[in-house]
């Protein structure tokens, strides 16, 4: 009895390790990889000043393909690139941390970012790992 029950155990924990090793050595999914849903700077910016929830639900953690005027181009607390696209509200926009540290964007510029949507913050919709369309 004691030897079934150390067995099913030890299996147990075989298919757990077996499980967390899979999504440790997962590979992450690239945003050029994904189809991503077409939208305005400006059309996001109101549909999560409207209603987040449902903003959320249609965008969070998909691939979106934001087009816009670019307002500010800096750099990040790691010292990547972020692109903010202009919206009506000059308080907030359309944050894009860009992939490439190299990646180049003037003030001014109309362009369109992929990027994974990672929701509404103070200072307006975040997309991580952008790279320009």
């Amino acid at each position: 009895m004691i030897k079934k029950i150390i067995l099913v155990v030890l299996l147990l924990a075989l298919v757990a390790g077996g499980a967390g090793t899979y999504m440790w050595f997962k590979p992450h999914p690239k945003v050029e990889d994904a189809k991503g849903i077409v939208v305005t700077s400006e059309a996001l910016a109101k549909e999560y000043g409207a209603d987040e929830k449902a903003a959320d639900a249609k965008y969070l953690n998909k691939a979106i393909e934001v087009s816009g005027v670019v307002s500010e181009v800096d750099k990040n607390q790691d010292g990547g690139l972020m692109v903010i696209l202009q919206t009506q509200d000059p308080a907030t926009g359309i944050q894009c941390a860009m992939r490439e540290k190299n990646a180049t964007a003037t003030k001014g510029q109309s362009v369109t970012l992929k990027g994974f949507c990672s929701g509404n913050g103070i200072t307006g919709v975040s997309l991580t790992d952008c790279v320009i369309k």
